[in-house]
């Protein structure tokens, strides 16, 4: 048992190694990347950085910042706008939103409208965690009073189990509807939208790159999406997903 014990410590802190010896290269690698950032050697710091992600895709959403700032100086405005969305995702601030909107106004993209709708994701977005975190402190206080009625005997009306019921039913979607929520950004100029998801399927409109669709669903390579109020498919090679 102790050299069972002993076996079961040995691979918990070889593991734990592992993991702090790549936090530590990530930590000096980042730290390179920053110091040619702050040097101006922008084509170096944009490689660096973007090697940083394709090994730790968690990191600070500042480096999606520094990345946009960089392509901008090379008026790259597509990759600009990708990775101010994936900084939008992480850190939703108006600030950038309306920097999107601006850059899409500019180039002509679709999908970027500072409407109702994307102000709503906006306020959602800033202030769910606070308002799952009200929802369940009320669901959990109803559960309490109803389990007291229940251990005293004390009788309890359907409708409210029914609505007990789809209250949490309500509370369960609330808190899955940011992970539901995605949007793909058109990649590659002249991709082709499809009526259905397949390469036979006739196109229904040929689009540039830059625009912004919602994604609906997934089938296979192709991603479903709304344009123009309209369902219609997009190879999944075409698109960036930001989340």
């Amino acid at each position: 048992m102790l050299r069972l014990k002993n076996l079961h410590f040995s691979i918990f802190f070889f593991f734990a190694s592992l993991q702090l010896s790549a936090a530590q290269n990530v930590a000096q690698r980042l730290i390179h990347a920053d110091s040619l950032f702050e040097i101006h050697s922008f084509r170096k710091a944009t490689l660096a950085y973007e090697q940083i992600l394709k090994t730790s895709p968690r990191i600070s959403p500042t480096i999606y910042l520094k990345l946009a700032y960089l392509y901008e100086q090379k008026k790259d405005w597509l990759q600009v706008q990708y990775y101010l969305n994936l900084y939008y995702e992480q850190i939703p601030d108006e600030r950038v939103l309306r920097k999107m909107n601006e850059i899409a106004r500019d180039q002509g993209w679709k999908g970027y409208e500072l409407d109702d709708f994307n102000l709503l994701i906006l306020l959602f977005k800033q202030y769910s965690g606070y308002l799952i975190g009200l929802f369940l402190v009320i669901g959990v206080y109803v559960f309490a009073v109803l389990l007291s009625k229940r251990v005293k005997h004390q009788y309890i009306p359907f409708r409210h189990k029914m609505i007990f019921f789809f209250y949490w039913a309500g509370v369960a979607l609330l808190v899955n509807l940011p992970g539901r929520y995605r949007q793909a950004i058109i990649r590659k100029e002249g991709s082709i939208l499809r009526s259905d998801p397949s390469a036979a399927a006739p196109p229904t409109e040929i689009v540039k790159e830059g625009h912004r669709l919602k994604v609906v669903g997934k089938s296979d390579i192709w991603y479903q999406v709304l344009w123009e109020n309209q369902l219609v498919y997009v190879k999944s090679s075409d698109v960036w997903i930001v989340r």
